[in-house]
Parts: C-alpha cells; sequence; structure tokens
C-alpha cells in the first residue's frame, strides 16, 4: 500500500498544526484506510479467520505414550544396568483416523469464514466511506456556517455602534437601539454556536482518521458538482460485499451441519507399541492397538440441532438482507434526487440577488423609506436563507455518498 508513507506523514502533519489545516477529502481517505480503527480491527479480524483456516486443515497429531509397570513397593526396580530392573518398559504410538471427511469440511468451513472476514473488511471500509463523507462534508458545511456567523457578528457590531451615535444624536430612539441590540444578542449566540459545531465537526473527522488528538481540521474540497445525480447502477445489487459476505456465512453454516452430522461415524484410534520385560525371554515385543469410541450415533443430536440452528439463522440473515438492501435502494435513490432537488431550489434563488435585496433595505431604512421591524425581518430571512443553502448543499453530497455506498458492489469502490 503506497499511501500509507504519505498518509503517516499527513497525520503527522495536522498533529503538529498550530492553526487550520486544510486537507482534501482525498487525503483523508488515505488516512482513514491506515489508521482508522473499525477498519484495523477488521482487518485482524480477518487475520484470525486465516489462522483458523489454518488449524482446520491440520490433521490429528500422533500421540506418543511412554510407561512403566511392575513396580514393587517392597523389592524397588532391582540393582544393576537399567537394562536389568524388574520393571516393564512399554512406548507405544498412536494415531486418529478421522472419518465421514470431518477434515475437508473443517477446511470447508473455515474457508467460507475468511471469504466472510474478508468481504466484511470490504463492506466496512464501504461503510466508514459513507461515515467519512458525512464528517467531512459536516466539517465543511460548519466552516460556511461558521465564516457567515462571523461575518453577520461583524456586521451587527458594525451596526450597533452606528446605533449607539445615532441616539446619542437624537436621531434614533432608545427603544429601536433596544430592539437592534436583541438582534444583535442574537448573532452573537448564532456565532458561538457555529463555532462550537465546527469544533465537534473537527472531532468527528479526527475520530475517523484514527488521530489521537483533535487538529484544527479544515475541509479543502468544494461541494460535489450541482449537476451530478443519482444515477442507476448498472451492477447488480445481489453482489455487494455485505450480500456476499452474508452468503458465505451462510455456506460456513451449511459446513458445520455437514460437520456435526459427520460426528455419526466416530473417528478410530489404533496404535503400535513396543515393551520390554526383563523376564521374558522375547526381550522386546511388540503390540497393536485399536480404539472405538461407543455410542450410538445419536449422541451428536444435540450438536446437529445447534448447526442446522446456525444455518438457519444465518439463512434468514441474508434473506432480510437482500429485503433491507432493495428498500435501502429505493428510498437512498429518492434521497438523491429529492436532496439534488433542494438545492437547485435554494441555488436557483441566487443568493448574489438576494443579499443585494437586503442592502437595498438596509440602505431605505437608514433614509427612513423602511421600519425597523422591516429591516429585522430581511436580516432574519437572509440568515436562514444562507443556513438553509448550506444544509442543501451538505444534504446534497451526503445523499450522493450514501447513494455511492449502496450501489458499490465489488470492492467498495466507487465513492
Amino acid at each position: 500500500m503506497n499511501f500509507l508513507p504519505r498518509s503517516a506523514a499527513l497525520l503527522a502533519a495536522l498533529a503538529c498544526a498550530p492553526a487550520a489545516w486544510a486537507i482534501s477529502l482525498q487525503d483523508a481517505q488515505r488516512a482513514m484506510d491506515a489508521h482508522n480503527p473499525d477498519l484495523r480491527a477488521a482487518a485482524l479480524e480477518l487475520r484470525g479467520a486465516q489462522g483458523d483456516a489454518l488449524t482446520a486443515a491440520l490433521r490429528p497429531a500422533p500421540e506418543l505414550s511412554l510407561g512403566t509397570s511392575k513396580i514393587s513397593p517392597k523389592h524397588g526396580v532391582g540393582s544393576g544396568r537399567w537394562q536389568d530392573k524388574r520393571v516393564d518398559s512399554t512406548v507405544g504410538l498412536g494415531f486418529t483416523w478421522e472419518r465421514g471427511g470431518k477434515r475437508t469440511l473443517r477446511m470447508r468451513q473455515a474457508d467460507a469464514l475468511v471469504e466472510a472476514a474478508g468481504l466484511e473488511q470490504l463492506d466496512m471500509r464501504r461503510r466508514q466511506q459513507v461515515a467519512l463523507h458525512e464528517a467531512y462534508f459536516g466539517l465543511k458545511a460548519a466552516q460556511d456556517v461558521r465564516d457567515i456567523a462571523e461575518a453577520n457578528r461583524r456586521s451587527s457590531a458594525e451596526q450597533m455602534a452606528a446605533a449607539e451615535r445615532q441616539v446619542a444624536s437624537g436621531a434614533m430612539a432608545p427603544v429601536d437601539r433596544a430592539r437592534l441590540a436583541v438582534d444583535d444578542l442574537a448573532v452573537a449566540d448564532a456565532a458561538r454556536e457555529a463555532a462550537l459545531d465546527l469544533r465537534d465537526a473537527q472531532h468527528t473527522l479526527a475520530l475517523l482518521l484514527g488521530m489521537e488528538e483533535s487538529a484544527s481540521l479544515s475541509a479543502d474540497d468544494a461541494w460535489p458538482d450541482p449537476s451530478r445525480e443519482a444515477a442507476g447502477s448498472a451492477a447488480d445489487p445481489q453482489q455487494r460485499v455485505d450480500l456476499r459476505a452474508a452468503r458465505s456465512r451462510l455456506a460456513a453454516a451449511d459446513a458445520g451441519v455437514a460437520l456435526a452430522r459427520s460426528e455419526r461415524r466416530r473417528d478410530i484410534q489404533w496404535g503400535v507399541e513396543a515393551e520390554r520385560e526383563p523376564t521374558d525371554i522375547n526381550g522386546v515385543t511388540w503390540g497393536v492397538s485399536v480404539t472405538i469410541p461407543l455410542g450410538a450415533p445419536s449422541r451428536a443430536q444435540g450438536s446437529i440441532q445447534r448447526a442446522e440452528a446456525d444455518r438457519d439463522a444465518a439463512a434468514l440473515q441474508l434473506h432480510a438482507l437482500q429485503r433491507q438492501t432493495w428498500a435501502e435502494l429505493d428510498q437512498l435513490q429518492a434521497g438523491a434526487e429529492a436532496a439534488a432537488q433542494r438545492r437547485r431550489d435554494y441555488e436557483g434563488l441566487q443568493a448574489d440577488s438576494a443579499r443585494k435585496a437586503v442592502q437595498g433595505i438596509e440602505l431605505a431604512y437608514r433614509r427612513g423609506a423602511a421600519s425597523l421591524t422591516d429591516l429585522l425581518d430581511a436580516r432574519r430571512s437572509w440568515r436562514e436563507f444562507e443556513a438553509a443553502l448550506i444544509q442543501a448543499r451538505a444534504d446534497h453530497a451526503i445523499a450522493l455518498a450514501r447513494w455511492s455506498a449502496a450501489t458499490s458492489v465489488a470492492e467498495g469502490e466507487t465513492l
């Protein structure tokens, strides 16, 4: 992965940055791929499943047995060399013959679980990409709201200073100045709230990037193209990684049922043994042994029932996920289209013209052609329009990301 050095350098720079640090969505993606805790946990889960597969492929290991007998508490073991001791010594080697294809079934089950873990890792990345887009464009929206709120706060402060002079000169009634002060307080509160929202958005993005401490992150990319809409996907939704992972889990459960049923065929243990008895004229003698567990095949009924229940649960989960996928696609496509239309509607109002209209009312108020109520209503409507426009852009960007993730198939790479 050639993005690791770059993402590491990026995070190091972010950690040392004393001021706002502009980061692109592409760089944020690289950093998340390398350091996101959930993605790293999914990688560890895959690593563990691969270890289980190695264990499942092992054959039963031979067993070495050593023993001695005929040790007399009265006469002991005798004197002289070890060959002259009055005890019997045995050494044996035992083997287990697995019947019913247990090793093959174990490997089949483990391989299906490895495949499921790999697909779930890709699905985790797909879902984390959505979370990254939500956090990134949430940060960008918070930045725009903060900038507008700060501009409104500065403008309101200048207007309050002018009102103070007008009251002193008798050009404005104190009651009008009090009404402006109430509006100025609301603008200042909005600026403080926007600053807090920006800080929260920075923390949210920093957590996704796996940063130990939050830096003053700044979203550098522009809003997505307003003409971009959710288009139908040519790929088969059934090939989405989450559905493929569920099918792999079902295949593993099927192998588990077969493995449980194979327990009806009991394994046989056999071995060879060498025995040395000093009093035997033959010296070392050889023997063989066979061990067959007793009990009816019904002894495996409990494990079979458990495996069948797990298989049915996996099938039920797959069926529910398939239904959920179709509903999700329909809902997300409608949501993306509605978000695009809402953004077009707000941007079609021509923000520059609307701003000039507010400035015209301000000029009319200064000349006595508009009331203070008209001025305050115009300012309030303008601030609401600015906030709604930013939210419409953020909703459109997030809706596109969700739709793209929902229609991604092979590796969740379409975002």
